[in-house]
């Protein structure tokens, strides 16, 4: 038997973690670099990436890498309401480098004929810093005071975003682990160590997709298809602006005048709890059709009303038969 199949079973039998220390080890090799990696023609628009590499879980690392990059560019360096002023500062920093001859140590990543454009960085914060005092004796009085303004603020967001991204990384870091543990535990070590790496991978990817879908507020239904199927979904779930359609799918706001005291109370209870979590903006104990609308549980209504939620059915059957 393998070493890989040796540390899956390891983990799988006594949670010895080797296997993903090796995986999450691996993700950090800089996979853009191999020769092997190139572009296939897969069916795909776009296509589909090969790669070869020297043990299977560097196949694994390879998927984790790459869908953490993809989730990491969805947090943008930005300089929020500092942006507008982003050319000028450029232009201070060409004016420093080029015209006053103050060479401090940057990376740029575009210049033409009269500007340089550099990377914001905080070794770049830190570089101009070191000659903050030279920088003052060149500018008028206005200028050191507008660069030194745009330098201080650029800076702090920097620093926001600086944060807001370990923040990130670190979560997806999480996630991950969360999501790679599951898939060691069902895969099935017995199988060649391709199938194993396509299970792992596909596993993998399906948990973590989930876990984003659930940070972005979206939630995975399944529904079956015109062709007796069941295909998964991913909706946003929401409160109809009528919240007469959460209790039994349509508005009856017209018809309550046809139910008796003890089905009109009822109704107005339900009613006051949809109304609740509407306000609060919690869906967590509401199913969902197919555009994401939301529908109230039985069992929910049964646990805030104290009922049985056999009762709670009929009477909503009830209900119901008497207002179509």
């Amino acid at each position: 038997m393998s070493e890989f199949k040796k540390k899956i079973q390891a983990y799988q039998q006594n949670g010895d973690i080797t296997i993903i220390n090796d995986i999450m080890s691996a993700a950090e090799q800089d996979f853009m670099r191999n020769h092997s990696r190139q572009r296939v023609q897969d069916g795909t628009m776009s296509g589909g990436i090969r790669i070869n590499l020297n043990e299977s879980h560097e196949y694994v690392a390879y998927r984790i890498r790459a869908m953490r990059e993809l989730l990491m560019r969805h947090v943008r360096l930005e300089f929020a309401s500092y942006a507008p002023y982003l050319n000028e500062f450029q232009r201070y920093l060409s004016i420093i480098y080029i015209d006053f001859g103050i060479h401090f140590n940057a990376t740029t990543y575009d210049r033409d004929d009269w500007m340089y454009y550099f990377d914001i960085t905080p070794e770049l914060f830190a570089e101009l810093e070191k000659h903050l005092s030279e920088i003052e004796d060149r500018f008028s009085v206005e200028e050191f005071r507008h660069f030194k303004w745009m330098l201080e603020s650029f800076k702090a967001s920097e620093l926001k975003v600086r944060s807001e991204k370990e923040a990130r990384y670190l979560e997806i870091y999480e996630t991950t682990i969360e999501a790679l543990k599951y898939a060691l535990k069902y895969v099935d070590a017995r199988k060649s160590e391709r199938e194993i790496v396509k299970y792992i991978n596909m596993t993998f990817k399906s948990k973590l997709s989930d876990a984003e879908a659930k940070r972005n507020g979206l939630r995975r239904i399944q529904r079956k298809g015109h062709d007796g199927k069941r295909a998964s979904y991913l909706v946003k779930p929401f409160f109809p602006q009528n919240l007469y359609r959460v209790i039994l799918g349509f508005d009856f706001s017209s018809s309550i005048g046809r139910l008796n005291d003890d089905q009109r109370q009822f109704i107005q209870d339900i009613y006051k709890i949809v109304e609740t979590d509407e306000k609060a903006d919690d869906t967590s104990n509401y199913t969902c059709e197919n555009d994401g609308e939301v529908r109230i549980s039985k069992k929910y209504i049964a646990e805030k009303l104290g009922i049985r939620e056999d009762l709670v059915r009929k009477k909503l059957q009830r209900i119901r038969n008497k207002i179509k």
